[in-house]
């Protein structure tokens, strides 16, 4: 499930780098940063527990030995800000299907029917049918 807003995608590629999988939970794809700290994780086993070690505390160490490790977090880096770029892109088409103009909620920010009297997502109560923000 994501919201209609836009996301930035270099936003989610450092948040990324920092921590892996915290990209795809700023884009709220949950089952995808579930995955890549399970590859994340995975990628550890490969790697010896002195460069884990001193990966964690900040010392020297031999990049050939944490290879499988650097390759799992950049690949979700690249992934994360793919799928921003990707999420915006489709955004931008519904919304120029739209007639450029889509109808959201001033709550979840998500789209609206014009025929019904609350938000479908998170039922809040709208003023009139179709009468919440457009963007």
């Amino acid at each position: 499930m994501e919201t209609r807003s836009k996301k930035r995608p270099w936003l989610a590629a450092v948040l990324g780098a920092a921590v892996p999988a915290l990209g795809h939970v700023y884009l709220r794809r949950w089952l995808r940063a579930l995955g890549w700290i399970g590859l994340t994780l995975l990628s550890t086993a490969f790697v010896p527990d002195a460069t884990l070690d001193a990966l964690l505390s900040g010392g020297s160490f031999a990049w050939l030995d944490a290879l499988p490790l650097l390759v799992v977090s950049a690949l979700s880096v690249f992934d994360a800000y793919r799928v921003a770029v990707v999420d915006n892109y489709l955004l931008q088409l519904r919304t120029d299907a739209a007639g450029g103009e889509m109808t959201v909620c001033p709550e979840c920010g998500r789209d609206v029917d014009d025929d019904l009297a609350f938000c479908r997502w998170c039922a809040e109560p709208l003023d009139e049918p179709g009468s919440g923000p457009t963007r």
